[in-house]
């Protein structure tokens, strides 16, 4: 007895002292490794195996071809779904601008990673992409600086997710851990979930820092378009650093060289004079002893008389979404007329000189879309252009998903007049389906009991569904009224009556 005791004394200690086995990815690019906890994430989705995850893609409303795109595109090296909490952990790596910039942020000086915190902050970089960042700080894990991050996610100005990131820079890319959540907020127990991943994050090689670029950051550069002959470049670089700015006529062969030296603090003035109206192509060089010598070029037309004008955002050939903002800059006090289709929207710009027209691009079809600028003294600038707006099956999908709500079956089968003609969806089996007379009779039902099936609808549609009687469906239809008539057992049956828009298999 004593014996046995002390099996199983041992084996409780084993078990104690080796928890569930997790399995481990590896992302060799990066030179990293991560481990997720067994048994939380039913589906890892990596770049290698997106093919053979087609089912679950599609449920997702996508294709392979499509995801393919969109992991090249971020980055994403793991995506993995914890359906029973409704996160998903998302782990990508960038070889983007600062990824190439500062290579190992572990390496950079405070103020370069104070500068890359702020980054995240109201008015930087990742604010334009759709993030809002409402916690943003440094930590030294054992793999390294990260910043920790909580953060909302909204693309078109709707909100897409909440949740929590660690972010750096290191062997030349910007690497993202990422626990999103969707549909709700976020809590201490989606952080939590997060550590459990990122503890066992390490990198099992740091490559050397290479010889970096100086860096620049102007203040003020040079003009696109201007009226005026003479301006100056501003900004901040390297203390002491030499900088030299070439002028290039498209008329002339010789060029103008313009020169200046950043003071201790690395600040710079250098005042640039263009001999006469036409167009130039301007080259400035920076350089420092140590450094990798910085070259950027920039493209200036000068015309006495010119309202300058930059567009920042002009309508794509194709408008992707239900709304696009154009937007751009010029001087202040300019009348800004936009035309949509013969719809005019009329502006005047403030001190600053920018101007921006939110357009409602949901309606599938052809935009002719002008823009005039005009100001006394100055000759009138038109833009225009011919975009179209093409909505795919897929998004049109998709945004009756994200239309449709949810309320509970006894709450909607006693009141159905307070939901009527409005996009329902629930998740159930199909019990039957049947062709009666050119329209599809479907019986749905949210519950299966040990008799039967409970909570039941009946959906009207204009086609076979295209699954077997049995499957696991999510419907999106329209509420319609009462379906008056009789069970199996000859019985009066009133049950709610639903118009099929969308259905989907549930895994």
């Amino acid at each position: 007895m004593r014996k046995h005791l002390l099996i199983a004394l041992t084996l409780l200690c084993l078990v104690a002292a080796f928890p569930a086995l997790a399995e481990q990815y590896s992302f060799d690019a990066i030179h990293a490794a991560v481990s997720l906890p067994d048994g939380v994430y039913e589906t890892v989705l990596t770049p290698q195996n997106l093919a053979s995850q087609e089912a679950f893609i599609q449920s997702r409303g996508g294709t392979v071809a499509s995801w393919e795109a969109d992991f090249k595109a971020r980055g994403i090296m793991l995506q993995a779904y914890d359906q029973d909490t409704d996160r998903v952990l998302v782990i990508s790596a960038l070889q983007d601008v600062d990824g190439q910039r500062y290579f190992d942020i572990n390496e950079a000086g405070t103020n370069i990673r104070a500068d890359y915190r702020k980054s995240h902050g109201k008015d930087g970089a990742w604010s334009v992409l759709g993030y809002h960042y409402d916690s943003i700080s440094w930590k030294n894990f054992k793999s390294g600086r990260f910043l920790q991050l909580r953060y909302s996610y909204r693309q078109g100005g709707e909100l897409v997710c909440r949740g929590f990131q660690r972010r750096t820079i290191r062997n030349g890319y910007t690497i993202t851990v990422d626990m999103q959540v969707f549909g709700r907020n976020v809590t201490g127990a989606d952080n939590t979930a997060l550590n459990k991943v990122f503890d066992t994050f390490a990198f099992s090689q740091v490559l050397p820092v290479p010889e970096l670029p100086i860096t620049l950051a102007e203040t003020a550069t040079a003009p696109v378009e201007t009226n005026k002959r003479a301006f100056t470049m501003k900004g901040e670089t390297k203390k002491d650093a030499k900088m030299s700015a070439v002028v290039m006529s498209f008329t002339d062969t010789q060029g103008q060289v313009f020169s200046a030296t950043a003071d201790k603090n690395g600040k710079y003035s250098l005042p640039i004079e263009l001999p006469r109206e036409g167009s130039y192509l301007m080259t400035l060089t920076v350089e420092s002893p140590g450094l990798a010598s910085l070259t950027k070029s920039y493209s200036i037309t000068y015309q006495e008389g010119l309202l300058p004008a930059v567009i920042t955002a002009p309508p794509p050939d194709i408008l992707p979404q239900d709304s696009f903002t154009l937007s751009g800059t010029t001087e202040s006090g300019v009348d800004v007329v936009l035309s949509v289709n013969g719809v005019e929207t009329k502006k005047k710009t403030g001190r600053d000189g920018g101007f921006s027209f939110k357009i409602n691009t949901a309606a599938e079809g052809g935009y002719s879309i002008s823009l005039t600028l005009s100001k006394k003294g100055f000759n009138d600038r038109n833009f225009s252009y011919n975009t179209s707006r093409l909505i795919s099956q897929q998004a049109k999908d998709e945004a009756l998903r994200q239309k449709a709500v949810s309320p509970p079956y006894a709450l909607m089968a006693a009141n159905p007049e307070n939901y009527d003609g409005q996009l329902l969806t629930y998740t159930g089996f199909l019990v039957s389906k049947e062709d009666v007379s050119g329209e599809w009779i479907l019986r749905v039902a949210l519950e299966k009991t040990n008799t039967g099936f409970a909570d039941e609808m009946i959906v009207t549609a204009e086609g076979d569904p295209g699954y077997a009687a049995g499957s696991r469906v999510r419907i999106y239809a329209n509420l319609v009224g009462k379906n008056i008539g009789q069970n199996a057992a000859g019985e009066e049956e009133i049950l709610p009556k639903l118009q099929l828009a969308l259905i989907d298999a549930v895994l």
